[in-house]
């Protein structure tokens, strides 16, 4: 809105409460420089940050390959583009020109497409510096170059190209953004970038077996003594009566026989139902976990995607309490087998919803506790089980009659130790058995869940290949800033000519997530956007929510004030490591942005929380904002004319640079 007389409105709809969902760091080495690097890779590397958008990191490693000799035309021509790229004539030192000089003395001659880039430049900087620029001319010769060049070229000499050529060159970028803005699939990849990468399926593995020496050497005594004194009074029998005896033998050998194989079965099948029962349906006390650690993290994604994922046809609250054991013992199986490592719990995010899924279709199937059927034993087993323990009691009391017909003290003695040692033996053995078919079954539950969870890892690792690079998120990015800024130029019917300057805030929005690429800036979901229009009447703004993921802008507002308005602009940078931007009218609250939050998670090792911070602020464009709004701030509506004046002298000394000769020192 406009306001006429001597009064200024004063807005803080800049201000943003941000929160952050999830963060991400790739740790892949796109802007990674290692010691013995050559030249040519620092180049490269540098090209990359020109193209992601962080100019001063360009300028430095391309300035630094340049001068370790890595002398082309290709890298000439971006370090004259990484020097003007993302900030005025007169923010270029005297420095970087000389950086500049040197490289076009040094390189080797020839006519390719970056050589004819230079030379454009070179035409253009001289035309600027003696006012004959031909608008029509310079696009001709820009059309002449390759796509590539003539995208750098409009890409990075935006900032300081003003009148009349200013309306050719923005109106190719903004067809550009338009075209490019949705482009390479983006809104069915750009979630992507947001996400970690995925840590690799594990399950936990069985406990081992928990049988000792002591345990094999009482059970084997034991059993020892209790044949001992079942053939003492087998002897006696026989020599009582042998044909009697020898089918109670047989029966007696037989029933034992049968109550170790089904007895062991059935026993095997009852306590694998109880544990299965007491992971479905037993709940533990809540453990107490720190609330910003691993355990928290993971704690929250089983509440999330249990209350997201309710089977069909199933209520919300019956869903959650019939599962609430079972979320408890998944829970904390991923918390046990990932504790130890550096795994942050959006790595196993998939994991999670795999395993919740899971739950989900058997209850939908209805097989959720038909585990329950397939541990029952059936009733042969159980017959069959009957049928030796009524064979071993019949064949023994067979044998112990007729023993004691013989010696009827010593018979009874023997039974008695039989009994006695036969049962701890038959005790012992079965906990030895059992316990070696439990970690058998449970070894092979774990083979089976490992593979449908390395399947799900590697459907999930698939589905993330097609991740955009950081390049493509600023491409991106810079398509919607552009995208606003034509918006904001058709609200204010202004032509790009009208326009002296131009400046912009990106800043996280509220609620995003955030990732990055190692050594590269941190990208958000959501953004805050601010667009600066600097104009012969004052400072037309604009201001919009975008949703990157989305590709929409919410909550736009606008404000004009005059330039004697602006009491100042600067960036506050808190104790806790926040950096905040603050434009100060003169009659009212500044106008706030959070543009680095408080929280310096996820730093890698070896990174520079303050170096990471540096980054995203150069690639959020607070450098030139605060140039040019400092300038307002400082001079007023007369910033104007020394911003020409300023121009001109960085003007002659570019001009000449491009064409070799270095610039004077005073």
């Amino acid at each position: 809105m406009n306001t006429p007389g001597g009064t200024t409105t004063n807005i803080a709809d800049g201000a943003a409460t941000v929160g952050v969902q999830a963060q991400t760091v790739h740790a892949v080495n796109f802007y990674e420089i290692f010691s013995g690097d050559s030249p040519q890779r620092k180049f490269e590397v540098g090209l990359r940050y020109l193209r992601g958008g962080v100019p001063p990191k360009a300028r430095e490693l391309i300035g630094e390959a340049v001068a370790d000799g890595y002398v082309t035309s290709q890298s000439c021509f971006y370090l004259l583009l990484a020097l003007l790229s993302g900030r005025t004539l007169q923010q270029v030192p005297k420095e970087d020109l000389a950086t500049l000089c040197l490289a076009q003395g040094w390189k080797v001659g020839g006519a390719d497409e970056w050589t004819r880039a230079i030379r454009v430049i070179s035409r253009l900087l001289t035309s600027l510096q003696k006012g004959d620029l031909d608008p029509q001319a310079v696009e001709e010769e820009l059309n002449r170059l390759g796509q590539v060049q003539r995208d750098e070229i409009q890409q990075n000499l935006e900032m300081f190209l003003n009148g009349s050529i200013q309306d050719g060159l923005w109106t190719r970028a903004f067809e550009s953004a338009r075209k490019d803005r949705c482009d390479r699939r983006r809104l069915d990849r750009i979630w992507m970038f947001f996400q970690p990468a995925p840590a690799h399926a594990r399950v936990r593995m069985p406990s081992p077996v928990a049988t000792t020496i002591g345990d094999w050497g009482r059970s084997i005594g034991t059993t020892a003594l209790s044949l001992a004194a079942v053939c003492f009074v087998g002897v006696l029998a026989w020599q009582r009566a042998w044909l009697s005896t020898l089918p109670a033998l047989v029966l007696f050998g037989a029933g034992c026989h049968m109550c170790y194989r089904y007895g062991v079965a059935w026993r095997f099948l009852i306590e694998r139902r109880r544990a299965k029962d007491r992971d479905q349906t037993a709940t533990r006390p809540e453990p107490v976990v720190s609330p910003g650690g691993f355990a928290a993290g993971i704690d929250r994604q089983f509440d999330d995607y249990f209350a997201r994922y309710v089977p069909r046809n199933t209520d919300r609250a019956q869903w959650l309490t019939h599962t609430a054991g079972i979320r408890q013992t998944l829970r904390d199986e991923v918390v046990e087998i990932y504790r130890e490592e550096r795994v942050d719990a959006k790595q196993v995010a998939w994991l999670i919803r795999h395993l919740v899924g899971d739950v989900k279709q058997r209850w939908e199937k209805g097989t959720l506790w038909d585990y329950r059927d397939r541990l029952r034993a059936s009733p042969s087993t159980k017959g069959l089980f009957m049928l030796g323990a009524a064979a071993t009691a019949t064949g023994g009391a067979m044998m112990i009659w007729a023993g004691l017909h013989v010696r009827p003290l010593h018979a009874a003695a023997a039974t008695v130790v039989a009994v006695a040692a036969g049962r701890v033996s038959v005790l012992g053995w079965l906990r030895i058995v059992l316990e070696r078919r439990r970690h058998a079954a449970e070894s092979e539950d774990a083979r089976r869940s490992l593979a449908r969870r390395t399947a799900a890892y590697e459907r999930w690792t698939a589905k993330l290949a097609d991740k955009p690079s950081d390049l493509e998120m600023a491409h991106w990015l810079d398509c919607d800033r552009k995208a606003l800024m034509e918006e904001a130029m058709r609200h204010y019917n202004l032509k790009p000519s009208d326009v002296v300057a131009h400046a912009f805030i990106e800043a996280p929005g509220r609620y995003y997530k955030r990732a990055r690429v190692r050594k590269g800036p941190w990208r958000y979901s959501r953004y805050r956007l601010l667009i600066f229009l600097l104009t012969a009447d004052g400072v037309r703004q604009m201001t919009a929510d975008l949703d990157l993921l989305k590709v929409s802008f919410h909550d736009k507002g606008r404000i004009n004030y005059r330039y004697d308005a602006v009491a100042s602009v600067h960036v506050t940078e808190a104790d806790n490591g926040g950096r905040t931007f603050e434009l100060t009218l003169v009659n009212g609250d500044p106008i706030k942005v959070e543009m680095i939050d408080a929280l310096q998670a996820v730093i890698e090792p070896g990174e520079d929380p303050r170096s990471v911070s540096q980054v995203t602020l150069d690639a959020a464009g607070l450098g030139n904002t605060l140039h040019v709004l400092e300038g307002v701030a400082a001079e007023g509506k007369e910033w104007i004319g020394h911003e020409r004046k300023r121009e001109e002298d960085g003007l002659a000394a570019l001009a000449d640079a491009v064409q070799g000769v270095l610039p004077r020192y005073e």
